[in-house]
């Protein structure tokens, strides 16, 4: 088989499909919209309670999926007291929300 030529290697590629896998889920993919939506300039962070009421979803659901995002590099969290807070470790990914939200605006 011939070596496939892109810009980027195939380590890069493979990374880059992992994470368009994770955000496959819609509602994996609203919880990084959601944390992506800055106020004031300042990176959101929200704690689960906050995510799952937000995004009208069980808490168990938002767990999980909280759970798999921070696992796949995705999310970051902090603990303040009792409380977990989630925000976005990769804030470049709201570029590929905003193409995505574009985007389906057309379909």
């Amino acid at each position: 088989m011939k070596p496939l030529h892109t810009r980027v290697d195939a380590q890069q590629l493979d990374r880059a499909a992992a994470m368009l896998k994770v955000l496959s889920h819609p509602k994996r993919l609203a919880i990084v919209d959601l944390l992506g939506k800055t106020k004031g300039g300042k990176e959101q962070q929200m704690s689960v309670t906050e995510i799952y009421q937000a995004l009208d979803i069980p808490q168990a659901i938002a767990s999980q999926h909280l759970i798999t995002l921070k696992d796949r590099g995705v999310l970051k969290s902090s603990k303040v007291g009792t409380k977990i807070y989630y925000s976005l470790a990769v804030p470049q990914l709201m570029k590929i929300i905003d193409t995505l939200e574009d985007y389906s605006g057309r379909i």
